[in-house]
């Protein structure tokens, strides 16, 4: 296995609908072998059991073939933590002991998480506002597992999860999506709770437990039982779209009312990126922000949203270890980061002042 740290993921290239706000769309299921105890409650050997089976799935299986499949009980904490970062897989996966793991396509838009909070958390993940689209990737891939392995079911709860929230369709429909706008019009709590009111949840940047960094938000739907799966997608792209909504009002606001505040705010964070001797991530996740803010309002082209995103990700601790070939204590790292983003930066302005000194030879 050969770690890509300078590789763009597809959620990550910003090629998606609506990819200005909405980072990427994310549906998930839960779902957990009908014999066997939750894992949570199970001992190690009975995880060993379920991921054999699982696994033993997947690898006979044509659809899943040429998917990889990961024991994490055989990586290093750095190369779990990279999976991590990349959203393959969950946070709370890295804190359990003994078998588990994902399995995942070439693209890593699909990932089969094995022995997490339940047996099975299969998702679809890519760039921009495509609900239906995944859903209908990941309903199929459902049906296959489902023939192949017999789901805890309950006729009148539906699918049976560990957490009870997650029981019924198992269903989460997840957006990441970046929200300055409301965040520097102070609109933000109202426009959430509003969310919040109508059945949304939101988390950070990794999901559930994480940090809201960067203006980025993970907006899901709060509800899984109770209502077919279509209706559960249906309401909540209604409510995405409404956050939609707001956010590009509050960004026609500030630049209708406060461009030369805006602007000098963008400027700002290039000037300490380009010149920063130490960064810690969340210190770089929000001077990032305002740059992709200045991008996508036009205010800002000293580089690209491509590029911008490469910076975010080898930023992140285990693809900046990785990608230095070196492991590294947190000071070590701010300086690494610092560092990085400082070369990716500047050369991107030498590329940038030798195009236009070529084009001004030109016109003379």
């Amino acid at each position: 296995m050969t770690l890509q740290a300078n590789r763009v993921p597809g959620w990550f290239d910003n090629n998606g609908p609506e990819s200005d706000i909405i980072t990427s769309t994310r549906i998930r299921l839960a779902r957990n072998l009908a014999h066997r105890r939750f894992p949570y409650h199970a001992s190690l050997a009975e995880r060993k059991q379920a991921y054999k089976e699982i696994t033993g799935v997947l690898n006979h299986e044509a659809r899943f073939r040429s998917f990889e499949v990961l024991n994490f009980a055989n990586l290093s904490k750095l190369e779990q933590q990279f999976f991590l970062e990349e959203r393959v897989v969950s946070p709370d996966i890295l804190g359990i002991d003994g078998e588990r793991g994902v399995a995942f396509d070439r693209s890593r838009r699909i990932n089969i998480m094995i022995n997490e909070e339940d047996h099975i958390r299969m998702q679809c993940l890519d760039s921009g506002f495509r609900p239906a689209e995944l859903w209908s990737v990941l309903s199929m891939i459902d049906d296959v597992l489902g023939q192949k392995m017999n789901f805890a079911f309950d006729n009148r709860r539906g699918f049976l999860t560990c957490c009870p929230t997650n029981s019924g369709t198992g269903l989460r429909v997840s957006f990441l999506m970046h929200l300055p706008g409301l965040v520097l019009t102070k609109t933000i709590d109202s426009v959430l709770q509003g969310a919040s009111q109508m059945g949304i949840s939101t988390r950070g940047f990794f999901g559930e437990h994480s940090e809201v960094v960067g203006n980025f938000f993970q907006l899901s739907n709060q509800a899984t039982m109770g209502a077919h799966e279509n209706d559960f997608l249906e309401g909540t792209q209604k409510i995405i779209c409404e956050v939609i909504y707001h956010e590009r009002e509050a960004r026609k606001r500030i630049l209708q009312d406060a461009q030369l505040e805006i602007t000098d705010k963008i400027f700002r964070a290039y000037g300490i990126l380009l010149h920063a001797r130490t960064l810690s991530i969340k210190e770089c996740l929000n001077l990032t922000s305002a740059l992709r803010l200045g991008v996508i309002t036009g205010l800002f082209d000293l580089i690209t949203m491509e590029e911008l995103n490469r910076i975010t990700l080898l930023a992140m601790p285990a693809h900046l270890q990785i990608y230095r070939g070196s492991t590294m204590d947190e000071t070590a790292m701010g300086v690494a980061r610092a560092d990085l983003v400082r070369e990716l930066l500047t050369k991107r302005k030498r590329r940038k002042n030798s195009s236009r000194s070529e084009g001004e030879s030109l016109r003379s």
